[in-house]
């Protein structure tokens, strides 16, 4: 999957240059309720989604780098993940712009804003601790590489868990861990 195969379900150009007119097409597409999947189970509009980039009026869209990197994460994590799991994914967060990752308080170097990482909840495979076992064990029993698998605020009701592909500088550290 490439820029190209995004272009073409969305009916632009396929050029493979993510340019204006296609990012416009992608917001007409998430705007109209059209699903642009990048893998069986992950699509670009749930990874580009952000309710507080709407009600703050803010872009969301990333620039070709990073969308591709979004692709190449669904690839051969996210979509792993999920199938792992066995049961469908909800994701709160994927990419994030520079301005909505400042609004939200994310992390100044954000695997977010290099379209590295999600944030999910799997509530029919259970909490976020048993998500996050789950997830783990058969990401290293498949061999899978991949940079953080974070439960984020263990105790609350609302915890999740943040997967990340890649650090920006490209390393796939393993770590697992908790905060909040």
């Amino acid at each position: 999957m490439q820029i190209k195969d995004i272009q073409t379900q969305l009916g632009v150009t396929a050029d493979g240059i993510w340019g204006e007119k296609s990012k416009q097409a992608m917001r007409s597409a998430m705007r109209d309720g059209k699903v642009i999947k990048i893998t069986e189970n992950i699509s670009l509009n749930e990874l580009l989604a952000s309710n507080t980039a709407s009600r703050l009026g803010l872009d969301n869209m990333p620039d070709g780098k990073v969308l591709q990197n979004l692709i190449d994460s669904a690839i051969k994590l996210f979509q792993p993940a999920r199938e792992i799991l066995g049961k469908p994914i909800r994701i709160s967060s994927g990419y994030r712009s520079p301005k909505l990752n400042a609004k939200i308080g994310g992390a100044k170097n954000s695997a977010h804003l290099y379209g590295f990482a999600m944030d999910f909840v799997c509530p029919e495979v259970g909490n976020t601790k048993q998500v996050l076992k789950k997830l783990t064990d058969g990401l290293k029993a498949k061999g899978i590489k991949f940079d953080q698998a974070i439960i984020e605020y263990p105790t609350s009701p609302n915890s999740w868990i943040h997967l990340g592909y890649k650090h920006p500088s490209g390393t796939q550290r393993g770590q697992v861990f908790r905060i909040g």
